[in-house]
């Protein structure tokens, strides 16, 4: 049972290393870090939510690209580092090996390591596209470290309770934590060892038994409890089986499956006996909160964190929803590239933290402008944003472009360039229509190049203007 409430809360940070590794983006920032790219999509209250520890971003070489450390391991920094990009023998593999990036498939590699005094869990995910598969560019590793809040709330939710404590490594004393050998005495508690495979370090893991189910045995009592027993078995077998026997083994075959395959599933909590239900109630109460954890995140990754607005990330994934009905379906769409004209000079004249201000202000204005409409707005980069409307008509996208222009401007966000007084913003869109022939052979890039072409355009004619065309076939595609 403790083992199973353990990998139980081990599997979770697995699924989120995943998610953040097997991630076009993350390839992209591995060939070309970017501060920007890690504040939009990996801010640190979105590891604290999800009781990250640390992350940690790795090249093929094994040489750290970027690392997030919560104030819990900062005195462990220099040996986490060097556990991560040392730390493998033939026992412990925390990197990806040669062959695994050869196949150029996703690899994951999870276990439970001894820092510093400290037990930690470790899950490490090669990095690739979104696809699963293609080139490897290196590693991300996350580390929750199983301190005294983790370590009471599996107590809480799973209702075993046990301590974690530095250990020195014996031979003979103390069994092996995941040798998963039976108890085979009552005593108040037991303990067992949980080691590293490359160093001396060691904690001991200590499960403590409630005093109410220790029982105080004599001569009497062992008579009187075989003879009860036997009276028992002989009358009610059957009722045995169904009201106890058969749902504990459910209960425990629902931990198991849980904790093997990652997919965490609620557990029915309607039982005769009112031990078995409590224990399926706080169960499904420590599903909740993973659950709850997990879901934050996803959102974070997907919402820009200076503005509010989605992302990049968020961007690519409603694009991909809209090129599919253009294909499958012949439906028609637009889409608007914006830039905030002269950005360089307005964050030289009034400074890095007004420049985010103004950002803020447009995205709520962009945001505003197209409420009406079935559209996305999302921050594409820096001062750039993109609008993905599920309509194609011309006429209508002509006017809704204006009317930013128009709505940018009226916010009287001071920006004195040339015979400018305000901050304004340039507009290119693209009106895709039904007529394209060979849809299915074009790509959301596709459209955004066009897009760009026509922003570009736009910023030639003079700026805070629009520049509108119809999506043309590309030759030679």
């Amino acid at each position: 049972m403790l083992h199973s409430a353990l990998s139980l809360s081990k599997n979770s940070l697995t699924t989120l290393c995943y998610d953040y590794a097997v991630w076009d983006d993350l390839v992209e920032y591995v060939h070309n870090p970017t501060d920007e790219f890690v504040q939009s999509n990996m801010p640190d209250n979105a590891f604290e939510a999800a009781n990250i520890d640390a992350v940690l971003l790795t090249d093929l070489n094994n040489q750290l690209v970027w690392e997030y450390q919560h104030e819990s391991l900062l005195n462990s920094r220099q040996s986490l580092i060097n556990l991560i990009t040392q730390g493998s023998t033939g026992l412990v593999n925390i990197l990806p090996s040669s062959a695994e990036i050869a196949l150029q498939k996703v690899s994951s590699r999870s276990g439970y390591l001894v820092l510093d005094g400290q037990l930690i869990y470790y899950s490490n995910t090669t990095i690739l596209p979104s696809t699963a598969t293609g080139e490897i560019v290196g590693s991300l590793t996350m580390i929750r470290l199983l301190d005294k809040a983790l370590v009471n709330d599996i107590s809480r939710y799973s209702l075993v309770s046990f301590s974690i404590t530095p250990a020195f490594k014996t031979s003979n004393e103390i069994d092996d934590f995941f040798s998963l050998k039976l108890i085979d005495s009552i005593s108040p508690s037991h303990s067992w060892l949980i080691s590293n495979a490359f160093d001396n370090q060691a904690v001991q893991v200590t499960l403590k038994h409630k005093k109410t189910s220790l029982p105080q045995l004599d001569w009497l009592a062992v008579i009187s409890l075989v003879l009860a027993a036997i009276l028992i078995i002989s009358l009610s077998m059957m009722m045995l089986s169904r009201w106890l026997i058969s749902p504990l083994i459910r209960f425990n075959q629902s931990i198991n499956d849980s904790s093997s395959d990652g997919l965490m599933s609620k557990i029915t909590s309607h039982h005769l006996i009112d031990e078995i239900e409590n224990m399926s109630y706080s169960f499904n109460q420590l599903l909740l909160k993973f659950n709850a954890q997990q879901n934050y995140l996803e959102t974070l990754t997907v919402q820009d964190a200076l503005t509010g607005i989605t992302n990049r990330r968020g961007l690519e994934t409603f694009a991909k929803d809209i090129m599919l009905r253009w294909h499958t379906e012949q439906k028609g769409f637009s889409t608007m590239m914006i830039d905030v004209d002269h950005f360089k000079a307005f964050n030289d004249q009034y400074g890095h933290l007004a420049g985010d201000n103004a950002l803020v202000a447009v995205a709520t204005s962009l945001a505003e402008q197209v409420a009406g409409y079935d559209a996305l707005v999302a921050r594409f980069g820096g001062e750039e944003f993109c609008i993905i409307f599920a309509e194609n008509d011309s006429g209508t996208l002509l006017k809704i472009a204006e009317n930013i222009c128009k709505a940018i401007e009226q916010l009287h966000i001071p920006n004195k360039v040339g015979n400018r007084h305000w901050v304004t913003v340039s507009i290119g869109g693209v009106v895709v229509n039904t007529l394209v022939a060979d849809a299915a052979k074009y790509h959301f890039s596709d459209v955004l190049q066009q897009a760009d072409e026509q922003l570009y355009l736009a910023k030639l004619a003079g700026r805070n203007t629009v520049k509108l065309q119809l999506f043309a076939p590309i030759k030679n595609h």
